[in-house]
């Protein structure tokens, strides 16, 4: 006689099996935990261990007050370019906004001040941004300018033109510096980015040299369960180091 499996991989199999024959499309949501609990008259968290299980599959994704939903590819982003990001999810097909937080003039922290080679409390300009696809935030931004590069930057209308594509248009890159690192975050970018404090970011903080100063000092959070990182590198005939 068979031995009848779990209850919770009774529910992983439906869930599954709902996706598989199309009753869920990638992006849509799933029932919720409660609607769960009642079609299987068992309890919460039961439906709970089944969802987990799911999630560390990839099949679904869970956002902490959206609900559950069905992943689809993540989307990708290079590390070696600057790509303007709403350029990148339009490539896709997808539907690109966004969410200025603000835009101000500051004085510069010690740690700030170090990076954009200013005197501590100087006068710097911050934006801090949410970028969506279509309605979901994918990468939350945090951008601090030097004034002497970018003196308009404050006065910019970010609907109409990215933060990025605007410093790339008025500041030519010489050059760029990626450190990137997965990071646990702190509860107003768990709210921007709607995660829940147990998923990882992909953090990139990125400074860029124009004209022979830094220009600016960026930290862009990707959450990993929405966005990977690639990199491509072609042979010039010379071994790569």
């Amino acid at each position: 006689m068979a031995i009848k499996q779990p209850l919770f991989k009774e529910i992983k199999d439906f869930i599954k099996q709902q996706i598989a024959e199309e009753k869920y499309l990638p992006d849509e949501k799933i029932p919720t935990e409660m609607e769960l609990c009642e079609i299987f008259k068992t309890s919460r968290p039961t439906v709970n261990k089944a969802i987990s299980e799911l999630v560390l599959e990839g099949v679904v994704v869970r956002f902490a007050r959206s609900g559950t939903f069905v992943t689809h590819q993540k989307a990708q982003t290079s590390i070696l370019d600057l790509q303007n990001i709403s350029d990148e999810i339009k490539s896709r097909g997808n539907e690109y906004s966004n969410e200025l937080l603000c835009l101000e003039e500051v004085k510069a922290n010690e740690q700030v001040a170090r990076v954009l080679n200013v005197v501590r409390d100087q006068k710097i300009f911050v934006s801090k941004m949410i970028h969506k696809e279509n309605n979901v935030p994918v990468r939350f931004d945090v951008r601090y300018i030097k004034p002497a590069i970018a003196p308009e930057y404050i006065n910019q209308d970010f609907k109409k033109m990215t933060p990025s594509e605007y410093l790339q248009k008025n500041c030519p890159v010489q050059k760029v510096e990626n450190n990137i690192e997965a990071t646990l975050v702190n509860e107003n970018i768990q709210k921007y980015l709607d995660i829940e404090a147990t998923e990882p970011c992909l953090l990139i903080s990125r400074i860029v040299i124009s004209n022979e100063d830094v220009a600016s000092y960026s930290k862009l959070f990707y959450p990993s369960s929405r966005y990977k990182l690639s990199s491509t590198l072609e042979s010039s005939g010379k071994n790569f180091v």
